[in-house]
C-alpha cells in the first residue's frame, strides 16, 4: 500500500525577491510552481514575507492555477526601502489506477 507521502505532496517554487517601490509603483515578483511529470495539480497558494517594514505594504494580487500542471503567483511591495519575498506551493498527486468494477 501507498504512504502518503507517495501520493500527494507540496512542491515548492525558489523563493524570489519582491523589489523595493520605486519612482511611485510598486515593486513587482511572480513565480511559478510546477509538478512533476505524470502529477496532477490539485491546489496551490501563495506566501509573501515582508521585509523589515509593515506588512500591509506587500500585497499577493493573484494566487491561480495555469495550464502544464502549475500554479502562479503575482506580488507587489509598496515599501520604498525593504524588499520582501514570494514563494509559490502546488499541491501535487500522484494519478494512480483504479480497478474497473464489473456488475455481475
Amino acid at each position: 500500500m501507498a504512504e502518503a507521502d507517495d501520493v500527494v505532496r507540496v512542491v515548492q517554487s525558489q523563493p524570489v525577491t519582491i523589489p523595493v517601490a520605486s519612482g511611485g509603483f510598486p515593486g513587482r515578483a511572480a513565480v511559478v510552481a510546477q509538478c512533476p511529470a505524470g502529477e496532477t495539480r490539485t491546489g496551490g497558494g501563495a506566501s509573501v514575507i515582508a521585509g523589515n517594514s509593515y506588512a500591509d505594504r506587500y500585497q499577493i494580487g493573484s494566487s491561480v492555477p495555469i495550464s502544464g500542471e502549475s500554479w502562479w503567483a503575482f506580488a507587489t511591495n509598496s515599501d520604498p526601502s525593504n524588499p520582501g519575498t514570494l514563494q509559490v506551493f502546488a499541491i501535487c498527486a500522484k494519478v494512480v489506477n483504479n480497478p474497473v468494477l464489473a456488475t455481475p
